[in-house]
């Protein structure tokens, strides 16, 4: 008799149960096959040294992140104006706190005056003794000017009258000489005068001769020579003793001119505001922070140094340093957001208003390193915004919609024109790019590329594989400016890397 066999049922979902395992099993096999293909695959694009990027469109946007100092663009100095004369300046002896709210005309700073009255009264001295000369030099041009008219109208009239006296009397003792003479004659001729006194007759009338001749002469040389040395040697006097008083006026114009000048001087040690505002020390520092001039009572102050600033609150601005490599972005006008630390999470807007030409100078401890003074206004200053305090500024350098970007390391000069490597399924393709705006991380492509782009961020390792034009060596290779603006400013095309670094 045949053995009986005993058959169980078993229900549906009990065999459904069985068969899911089984499935799972497959996916999971399925799914790491696939995981070991493409991650070797992956690597061996990666043993290939492949990296590429690929090139969005979206808004691009250049900001520049710097901090700043607030300061009144309308800010009035007050300076001192006392010289220092041989010495290191003049100390102060009293001044109105910092922080006071001072009037025009209100008292600010006592300079030290003591030296300055000191050389006051010696200056006095000497400006007496240069007016007592002054005195005596007019006199004296006085006394010559007395001495030509009493020449002229006196001495000189006596003289010649004197003279003319003489001419006078010699005129008529020759008149009786000759009459006399040839009265003798005639008695010599009867007999009754004898030789001997007629040649003394003849004698007489020769010695009177002579005697008005001499007369004569003498008139001569009074009006021809005597006169006209006596008027020189006069009016040398004149102006011998004017140029002296001249000059020792003007010695003593100088001597009264220094005495103002002292004069003054003295005043400018007594400091008033110029206008109403408040009080700030102008502390200066030097470039290692410590204290190179501190104002206080006894500071040592030099002519035209600042001890006092009157701030304008309502024009301040933001003092700022941008380093070399991105002042090349920052130009007039750029709109920018400030936010000053100690008020809150307050932005102020503002533009800026100037940019340095050259750079500031440096101390040892950033010897390699250059920055550029920029000041941004500030639009509506609130009323609790100080000179002084620290804030952050941001600068909007470009702002660019829905732009076509490229890495800056994608982009490689070559002669004139740039290039991106772009990698395809049929190969590598050099295509020349139009560059526009970049920042540290991306350029913005005008020209060249679109959206979807894969391209080489080596791109020196396919330089081999991509066909570009023949170049000279010295051409092959050249910077890749970071800016269309400033050409000069540029980042290395060679190893691919920016040399600036953004915000």
């Amino acid at each position: 008799m045949p053995a009986l066999r005993t058959v169980h049922a078993r229900p549906a979902p009990r065999q459904a149960a069985a068969v899911t395992p089984l499935l799972v099993l497959v996916a999971v096999a399925v799914a790491g096959g696939y995981w070991w293909f493409a991650g070797r695959s992956a690597d061996e694009d990666n043993s290939r040294g492949i990296l590429l990027h690929t090139v969005e469109q979206d808004d691009f946007v250049l900001e520049i992140t710097e901090r700043g100092e607030i300061e009144s663009a309308g800010v009035t100095e007050v300076r001192s104006q006392v010289r220092s004369k041989n010495t290191a300046g003049v100390s102060i002896l009293k001044i109105v706190p910092e922080g006071t709210v001072v009037a025009e005309g209100d008292f600010l700073v006592q300079l030290d005056n003591s030296a300055l009255k000191e050389e006051r009264t010696n200056q006095q001295i000497v400006v007496n003794t240069s007016e007592a000369v002054v005195i005596e030099a007019r006199n004296l041009f006085d006394t010559a000017k007395i001495a030509k008219k009493e020449y002229l109208e006196g001495t000189f009239v006596q003289e010649k009258q004197t003279i003319e006296s003489e001419i006078f009397v010699a005129e008529e003792n020759l008149n009786r000489a000759r009459e006399y003479y040839e009265f003798s004659k005639k008695l010599a001729s009867k007999g009754y005068v004898n030789e001997l006194q007629l040649e003394a007759d003849q004698f007489a009338v020769e010695k009177s001769l002579k005697e008005l001749e001499a007369a004569r002469t003498k008139l001569r040389v009074l009006e021809e020579f005597t006169k006209a040395k006596m008027l020189k040697q006069l009016e040398s006097d004149i102006a011998t003793a004017q140029a002296k008083w001249q000059s020792e006026m003007k010695s003593a114009g100088l001597d009264t001119e220094k005495l103002r000048d002292i004069e003054d001087q003295i005043t400018k040690c007594e400091i008033f505001s110029p206008k109403a505002g408040t009080v700030v020390y102008a502390h200066e520092r030097d470039v290692r922070g410590q204290g190179d001039f501190v104002v206080e009572e006894g500071a040592i102050v030099r002519e035209r140094q600042a001890i006092i600033r009157l701030p304008d609150p309502s024009a301040m601005r933001v003092q700022l340093k941008v380093n070399e490599s991105l002042i090349q972005y920052v130009r007039k006008d750029m709109p920018a957001e400030i936010r000053p630390v100690g008020i809150g999470d307050h932005v102020l807007s503002g533009k800026v208003v100037s940019v340095n030409r050259y750079a500031e100078p440096t101390g040892w401890r950033k010897a390699n390193v250059k920055e550029y003074k920029a000041y941004v206004s500030v639009n509506s200053p609130p009323a609790e915004l100080r000179s002084g305090m620290t804030t952050s500024v941001t600068i909007r350098c470009a702002d660019v919609p829905d732009a076509v970007q490229a890495p800056v390391q994608a982009v490689y000069a070559h002669g004139e024109d740039y290039y991106c490597f772009v990698y395809a399924e049929a190969g590598w393709e050099a295509r020349r790019v139009a560059c526009g705006p970049s920042n540290d991380r991306f350029f913005v492509i005008e020209d060249g590329l679109a959206p979807g782009d894969r391209v080489a961020m080596n791109p020196r390792e396919y330089r081999e594989v991509v066909d570009l034009p023949e170049l000279a060596p010295e051409k092959a290779q050249r910077a890749v400016p970071l800016s269309g603006d400033e050409p000069g400013d540029v980042a290395t095309a060679e190893d691919g890397k920016s040399a600036n670094s953004g915000a």
